[in-house]
């Protein structure tokens, strides 16, 4: 027999979104002798509708998903794989559709445990037929037939749920091996009765699960008809099914550590923290690295493995050294199976710098204005938005100039020229330093950058109309001051790629904020989620946010309405 075993994929990220289907498919160990079957046939039609595998079209086109799994139940290979609606339409885009139920072997070995019990409780019940009332032998009799009923209900119950359930997310996973692909993503059509238990199930192996239950509701789309005008009423009416998702509730509280280097903890990344899920945030504040190793020793001693999946620690701070060296403590303090999750964002300049250079890589494609990587990049700001976007902008290829744009900078040259010593030996990366406190210093960097970030000091203007206005090369510039006056005259707030002069293209501080909330929102659900003892940086942040630049589309958003076709007219 098969070896029934849930085990974490190796060297593979799964995403399951289990979709839950109008009814739960018929599944017994034992065909049932007397067949109580409902004959009303919206009942007993143990078929999707139509508005569902509408609804199930639409969502596969928008997830593209690498492969679909749902229950075989009773049917034999021909129903499930030649019968099945939602097999062809699988079948039409080139999915993979496979069946995730028990083993036919582990189901047939259940049945003779079964087959053995009723056989016994049967004889019982007739014998009980033939002998009288009130006595003694009766009344054991009955007794031992109900712990037998007992023990076939249980057997059964346990069968069709958690073993049958067992098998499906088993099935799920040996589905999801056979894919060439490192991220997988699988739809598993479920009934409702197995959604929460598959979900706990995958949950326990690190998968990412999201779960949708479709709604479905009637639209009159004009004056409901008698209902004796039956084609009338068929032609008023739409059927409209929109995805609910649902969540579960959980044996353990998510707990995220907040660990600022400042005096005062952020309320910005603490609310940002519960919004995503979080059930507790715990802050502290003027952390070092001797204090976060003694947090973190005592956090992760208190939980069990199980409850490490449940930890996150979250580094925050204006400094970006001093986060960096908090970091280095906390994930060398760390150890198998004892590793939470470590999200580190000081003062949300990862996420924001990270926003930014995901935001003008994307805009340049979209605009065909070539690629990122082949442009010279000038960064107005040293601070830890401008390290960051240069750090990044070097890795992709691009020549970077990070630039120190402070006028009152006494040791310009020399503090420029130690900078990009220090992004080379600490980050590796080559990054040429300039200071540039004077207009005229500021217009050679600018004739010399295809695109420009700014990322200096708020409310600082850094560039002027009369300075862009000498400008005669195509430029895009993205600027992260939302602070009047913005660092770019002319620019404004939630500009996407306007052209606010000619051959200038701005990219305004609520664009990218905008993307910058969505980044960490979505770095917070996922650190919450999958408990594989990440770090999620800036190199984590800048793969999700071109995920969120590409309009990756979640299940749960997805509607259609469906209305009845009405017969072709045929011409007089």
């Amino acid at each position: 027999m098969k070896a029934l075993e849930i085990t974490p994929l190796e060297g593979k990220t799964l995403k399951v979104i289990i979709v839950e289907k109008e009814y739960s498919e018929p599944f017994w160990i034992i065909e049932p002798t007397n067949n109580h079957t409902p004959k009303n046939i919206l009942t007993s039609r143990f078929k999707p509708s139509i508005a569902f595998c509408n609804f199930f079209e639409k969502l596969v086109d928008e997830v593209k998903p690498d492969l679909i799994t749902e229950e075989m139940g009773n049917r034999s290979a021909k129903e499930f794989n030649e019968d099945n609606v939602l097999a062809q339409i699988s079948s039409k885009r080139k999915i993979p559709f496979s069946a995730a139920d028990i083993d036919e072997n582990a189901k047939s070995y259940v049945a003779s445990l079964l087959e053995e019990k009723k056989q016994l409780r049967d004889r019982i019940v007739k014998a009980l037929e033939d002998m009288p009332n009130d006595t003694p032998e009766k009344e054991y009799l009955i007794a031992y037939g109900q712990c037998l009923q007992q023990e076939i209900e249980e057997i059964e119950r346990e069968a069709k749920f958690s073993v049958r359930e067992s098998w499906i997310a088993m099935g799920i996973l040996e589905n999801a091996r056979k894919m060439e692909k490192v991220d997988v993503t699988c739809l598993h059509i479920s009934s409702p009765e197995h959604v929460s238990g598959v979900k706990k199930l995958l949950e326990s192996v690190d998968v990412d699960l999201e779960t949708v239950h479709p709604t479905k509701k009637l639209v009159f789309t004009k004056e409901k008809a008698p209902m004796a005008e039956l084609e009338d009423l068929l032609n008023s009416m739409q059927i409209q099914v929109k995805p609910v998702v649902r969540t579960s509730s959980e044996e353990a509280p998510y707990i995220l550590f907040f660990l600022d280097t400042e005096k005062r903890a952020s309320p910005f990344d603490i609310c940002m923290a519960y919004d995503a899920g979080f059930s507790v945030v715990v802050p502290y504040e003027n952390v070092t690295p001797e204090e976060a190793k003694k947090i973190v020793q005592d956090a992760i001693f208190s939980r069990d493995p199980k409850g490490i999946k449940r930890t996150c620690f979250f580094i925050g701070g204006k400094d970006m050294e001093k986060a960096e060296e908090v970091l280095k403590v906390v994930r060398e303090t760390m150890f198998p199976p004892f590793q939470a999750n470590t999200i580190i964002d000081p003062a949300g300049a990862y996420t924001t710098a990270t926003a930014m250079v995901a935001k003008v890589e994307d805009a340049l494609a979209k605009s065909k204005l070539g690629n990122l990587k082949d442009k010279r990049v000038a960064v107005f700001g040293t601070g830890s938005v401008g390290r960051v976007a240069a750090i990044l902008l070097a890795k992709l290829g691009c020549s970077v100039a990070i630039v120190s744009p402070n006028p009152d900078r006494k040791d310009g040259d020399e503090y420029v020229s130690k900078l990009s010593s220090l992004l080379r030996e600490n980050y590796g990366v080559d990054v040429e330093g300039v200071f540039a406190p004077t207009p005229e210093k500021k217009m050679e960097v600018i004739n010399n950058a295809d695109v420009i970030l700014c990322a200096s000091v708020a409310g600082v203007r850094l560039i002027s109309k009369d300075m862009l206005s000498e400008v005669k090369l195509v430029k895009v510039i993205a600027d992260v001051n939302a602070v009047p006056p913005l660092g770019v005259e002319g620019m404004k707030l939630d500009d996407d790629m306007r052209e606010f002069l000619p051959g200038i293209f701005g990219i305004g501080p609520l664009t990218i904020g905008r993307l910058k909330y969505k980044l960490e929102r979505e770095i917070l659900r996922e650190a919450r989620r999958n408990g594989k003892g990440t770090v999620y940086n800036y190199n984590h942040a800048m793969e999700l946010a071109r995920k969120i630049l590409k309009g990756e589309i979640s299940a749960a958003k997805l509607a259609v309405t469906v209305g009845y076709p009405p017969k072709e007219r045929k011409n007089p």
